[in-house]
């Protein structure tokens, strides 16, 4: 069972692109993400092709962690993730906000909320 502190690690982990297992490891089967550009409720897991296309986007990821608290069945973390774009080498920042529900240690479902500028930092 996974405290808040592992399961925001695994996030870290999988966006700096270390460790994407990180990340599968504190999802519960059937876990679910809704992210709010696109209003859709996807498999979570299948949501971790999107976050190894980012590793191949932008180089020297660290995340910098925003907010990390706790909730009633789960926690709220808000992030910047800081980079540098690998095509064009100028700098990469994105701002989002995750609101997860968790059940026994592990993440049932993730809320997403996206920096709409990501799309224009990488043209």
């Amino acid at each position: 069972m996974a405290t808040v502190e592992e399961m925001v690690t695994g996030i870290d982990a999988a966006l700096e692109g270390t460790d994407p297992d990180a990340m599968v490891a504190v999802l519960a089967p059937g876990a679910e993400i809704w992210h709010n550009f696109d209003r859709k409720t996807i498999d979570a897991r299948g949501n971790m092709t999107a976050i190894g296309t980012l590793a191949q986007i932008v180089s020297n990821a660290k995340m910098e962690r925003i907010l990390v608290g706790e909730l009633p069945g789960g926690f709220v973390y808000q992030y910047a993730l800081h980079g540098t774009v690998i095509a064009s080498g100028k700098p990469f920042e994105m701002h989002n906000c995750i609101i997860a529900t968790t059940a026994d240690g592990l993440i049932t479902r993730l809320d997403e909320y996206v920096d709409p500028t990501v799309g224009a930092q990488l043209a």
